[in-house]
């Protein structure tokens, strides 16, 4: 395997640990500790961030991961620990923020050379009082207590370099991995690290793990011989949690037997129970090795399965033990491209089933069979777009992080309600979403909860500040919306921030409240007067506007005063397909999303106004709108010019709303996404009201309408 598969898979599989890492330290500290499954999960993580990291020879990342595993050890080996979970939360999270930083150098190919000393200093320091006996008020100055490799050892007077004395236990340990989980060896490596935490001796087949011998390790497994006092149920412990492990095999050797020469020779196959389901799995003797050689020999024939004829059979070894994983992870680079690939089958399958030569004809098998090959186009159009959805509890659980850091910062509390976190949407939509909800909630920390509980008193409020979060679907939209119960927007001051910046152009009372909330979303504008860590450059919900509007969504503000403020985010379930009405201007085709459309009508003459600078208006529920002559605009011919003859159709965008006047309605159309060529806008530059483009059945391209430009522009 490459090292570039490896350092993906050691990116993506640290970077799943340490969010769920941050996951369990908040739970527990919102519970008033960490309960022993907490513990156990955190060792494992632990345990697994320290032995990637090492493999990968990042030393510093692997130290401080094994000083946590340690401090961890110790509280779960000892009962009677009194562990001061605050201190432990604030260790472990300042070790998460750690390893996510390194992690997010090597992705970007940066050097990994992180400082991780100061953390080393304090967790030492506080290792030093939890393991000081009780009563004793010098414990933060003893010696670190060492970290028992087993439970056996644990009460051994001070830390020892050698290795723990074996009492006769010798075991056969026979691991499968998953197929396609990549890196056998370092996976076999890692279990081999595990294993030699509570083992004085151990020996590997392959020999040298660290060697490309995953093929091998695919087709043989790996074998480890483990000499430990420990009973066989702690070497199957281990061995349980490792990840991505297909099957194993625990058995009980001769205390003094070494590991036979050639044992490459008689590595079975894989077990018959991790051939079948878990419940075939049926108790067995394994097979017996092959007597020493003394030179290496080939691995054995698939059909060896037991041993030879008038061999002793070994005691009845436990059942084989098989643990499934139906999640694989992939990247997402090959989603995209399916996508493409999906979208470009979706056009073919268009222009064949419309193709003009078609027309007139009788084909009624043809018709049958592109029936049926329109069908599962759109099924597979539906599950790859479904492979792609990815549900918003990932990007809503790190708010938690957020607002517990802020709350000791500012010194509000507050309290976290998450909603709809089941709610899926696309993972290009979601990799937008992380930067704009912490801005949200950072600006609601600052900005909205009152600073003093004192003051939610005097308003009737609860004394912890709540920010309740929730996401829903709405049609082909996701609708997140962020609130909280504070002070709310001071319409006042805004307008009259915004006066001094220059930013009014018309009387105040011209102005509704939204359109004057919204201001705190311009570049550079801010209500602070000065400058702080957290606010006042303006900057916050300027990122929220232009990070939404990326991914083709709004944003939409509202606030009570003295009772808290609503951020609503209004974002399409992904942005490769694209539900729209196709209309027509003259001979050409455009696309009009469905999302902006609020009603099409023929209008009538009594309905068209003239202002007096000769703009055209309609009437449209008693209030009056502009009208876009779309054949003006895009400059098409067309034989329809009076209003009575075509169409209009009604748009609205962050509650601006515009009449688009067109020939007629063609019909409504599922569209892929194109952006326009660049040939064409090096001729003619961007084309005002286009945010891109589609292929038609007939094979001819069709220009989607960009409703936002449209209703800005008026």
């Amino acid at each position: 395997m490459s090292m570039d598969s490896m350092l993906e898979m050691f990116i993506f599989e640290n970077m799943q640990l340490t969010e769920r890492l941050e996951e369990i330290l908040i739970e527990g500290e919102q519970l008033g500790g960490l309960t022993g499954e907490h513990i156990n999960e955190i060792f494992r993580v632990m345990h697994t961030i320290k032995g990637s990291a090492a493999m990968m020879e990042y030393t510093h990342i692997s130290t401080l991961a094994h000083s946590v595993e340690d401090m961890f050890f110790y509280i779960r080996e000892h009962g009677d620990a009194s562990p001061d979970w605050p201190v432990i939360a604030d260790l472990c999270l300042e070790s998460a923020d750690f390893f996510k930083a390194e992690v997010a150098k090597i992705q970007s190919g940066l050097p990994s050379d992180g400082d991780e000393g100061s953390l080393l200093t304090r967790i030492r320091a506080y290792m030093k009082v939890l393991t000081a006996p009780p009563g004793d008020d010098a414990g933060a100055e003893a010696p670190v207590a060492a970290v028992p490799e087993t439970p056996e050892t644990k009460a051994a007077d001070g830390p020892s370099d050698a290795p723990p004395a074996t009492a006769g236990n010798r075991y056969r340990v026979h691991v499968f991995f998953q197929d396609g989980c990549k890196m056998e060896n370092i996976r076999a490596y890692q279990i081999a690290n595990a294993l030699q935490d509570v083992s004085g001796h151990i020996e590997t087949v392959p020999e040298d793990l660290l060697e490309d011998c995953s093929d091998y390790i695919i087709a043989n497994g790996a074998v480890l011989f483990v000499e430990t006092e420990l009973p066989i149920d702690d070497i199957r412990g281990v061995v349980s949690t490792a990840l991505f492990v297909q099957s194993f095999e625990v058995t009980q050797e001769s205390s003094n037997a070494a590991a036979p020469e050639g044992e490459p020779a008689d590595v079975p196959a894989a077990p018959e129970a991790a051939q079948k389901p878990p419940a075939a799995a049926e108790e067995k003797p394994p097979p017996a090795p092959a007597a020493p050689t003394g030179a290496e020999a080939a691995p054995p024939p698939a059909e060896h399965k037991a041993p030879a004829a008038g061999v002793p059979a070994k005691p009845a070894a436990a059942p084989v033990v098989e643990a499934k994983q139906n999640f694989i992870s992939v990247n997402v680079n090959k989603l995209d491209r399916l996508m493409d690939l999906v979208g470009e089958l979706v056009i073919s399958v268009s222009m064949v089933v419309s193709s003009p030569d078609l027309e007139g004809l009788q084909l009624d098998n043809f018709e049958k069979a592109a029936a049926l090959l329109t069908k599962n186009t759109g099924e597979l159009q539906d599950v790859i777009m479904s492979v792609r959805m990815i549900p918003v509890s990932s990007t809503f659980h790190k708010m938690h992080r957020i607002i517990r850091d802020l709350s000791r910062k500012l010194g509000k509390e507050v309290e976290l309600t998450i909603l709809g976190e089941e709610t899926e949407v696309d993972k290009n939509i979601i990799d937008n979403l992380s930067d704009p909800l912490m801005h949200i909630i950072r600006n609601s920390m600052d900005h909205g909860i009152e600073d003093a509980r004192e003051d939610r008193i005097a308003a009737g409020k609860p004394p912890m500040g709540r920010i309740v979060l929730e996401a829903r679907n709405s049609g082909s939209d996701v609708i997140i919306s962020c609130a909280d119960d504070g002070r709310g927007l001071d319409r006042d001051k805004i307008f009259a921030k915004a006066q001094r910046q220059g930013l009014i152009a018309k009387p105040d009372w011209d102005y509704t409240d939204k359109e004057i909330y919204n201001f705190i979303m311009l570049p550079g504008f801010s209500t602070n007067e000065q400058f702080t860590e957290l606010s006042g450059r303006g900057v916050g919900m300027d990122v929220v506007k232009k990070n939404i509007e990326k991914v083709g969504g709004n944003v939409l503000l509202d606030s009570v005063p003295g009772k808290g403020m609503t951020v609503t985010i209004r974002i399409p379930l992904t942005l490769a397909i694209l539900a729209g009405i196709e209309i027509q201007v003259g001979r050409n085709f455009y696309i009009v999303p469905t999302l902006n459309i609020r009603e099409a009508f023929k209008p009538r003459g009594k309905d068209i106004v003239i202002d007096p600078d000769g703009n055209e208006m309609i009437l449209f529920r008693g209030e009056c709108y502009a009208i876009v002559r779309l054949h003006r605009l895009f400059q098409v011919q067309t034989d329809v010019a009076r209003f009575e003859d075509g169409i209009i159709i009604m748009v609205e965008d962050e509650g601006h709303m515009v009449g688009l006047f067109a020939d007629t309605l063609v019909g409504e159309q599922q569209i892929v996404v194109k952006p326009i060529p660049s040939f064409i806008l090096r001729r003619i530059g961007k084309i005002r009201g286009v945010s891109g483009c589609t292929i038609l059945g007939d094979g001819s391209i069709s220009l989607i309408i960009d409703v936002k430009a449209l209703t800005q522009a008026q």
